[in-house]
């Protein structure tokens, strides 16, 4: 992919299935990355080894603190001498029927999927500003994972929909503030994926995988290696005039699948 060699990338949820799989594919191109988790230094530092033993490096995150995620950028700065693409990739998800989730589980997935996903923007940018303009003025790239249920409804899912559809609206507005800097922002909104949160779901819920099997017309779910491959892009300077986008890697699932 055009322009990724010697990237410096840093992602948030480093250490997930999805964030281990973009991790690689950056690394793959020749870009230097730092995966930022709250999994512990010792997990952390061997995924990173198990990744790339010179150019991945671990820094701990939590991304509901700003403090913390301002610390984090700060390390991957340094490591990395500054910082062209972040990924804001931590999550989490909580189901439960409207009228039974609880006030505990809402607030914690709105802190990190969309307080999370502020402040990894707020800090990212800072550090993109401080880099010289690229061929076409590009300083950066700001990429978040989001979800095909950021635009649509999906059963029990009222605190993962409405922060999905919440941070597409961060997005939105970073990619229409910070253009005059010169960097782009892009959401990459996998469907059904088998990794992580979902997979763990999907595994031990027979209602919920019957749904999935029905619910996405390519007939399978997708593998986090599929998801990886649109983060590079639009990192890429074949995506150097795309901002403010979703890029849907979703099988056609919010297609609705409307056979019987």
């Amino acid at each position: 992919m055009r322009g990724i060699a010697d990237k410096r990338v840093f992602i948030t949820g480093g250490c997930g299935d999805i964030g281990q799989a973009v991790a690689k594919r950056f690394l793959d191109e020749g870009a230097r990355v730092v995966l930022a988790d709250i999994v512990g230094n010792d997990r952390g530092r061997e995924v990173a080894e198990g990744l790339h033993a010179t150019n991945a490096a671990y820094v701990p995150c939590d991304v509901t603190l700003q403090a913390s995620v301002e610390q984090a950028i700060r390390f991957a700065v340094t490591h990395l001498g500054g910082l062209d693409v972040a990924v804001s990739n931590a999550g989490m998800v909580a189901n439960a029927p409207l009228v039974d989730a609880t006030e505990e589980d809402w607030r914690r997935t709105l802190d990190v999927n969309l307080t999370g996903s502020f402040l990894f923007a707020q800090a990212a940018a800072r550090a993109m500003r401080q880099n010289p303009r690229g061929e076409g003025g590009r300083r950066g790239a700001l990429l978040f994972t989001g979800s095909w249920v950021q635009t649509m409804p999906w059963p029990q899912g009222a605190a993962y929909c409405a922060s999905k559809g919440g941070q597409e609206m961060v997005m939105k507005v970073a990619a229409q503030e910070l253009a005059a800097d010169g960097i782009t922002c892009n959401i990459v909104a996998p469907g059904l994926v088998y990794a992580g949160l979902t997979r763990g779901i999907y595994d031990r819920d027979a209602p919920f995988r019957a749904l999935v099997d029905h619910t996405v017309p390519l007939g399978r779910m997708s593998t986090a290696e599929e998801v990886a491959g649109a983060f590079v892009f639009l990192a890429s300077d074949d995506a150097a005039y795309i901002t403010g986008a979703t890029l849907l890697v979703d099988g056609g699932a919010s297609l609705v699948r409307r056979d019987a």
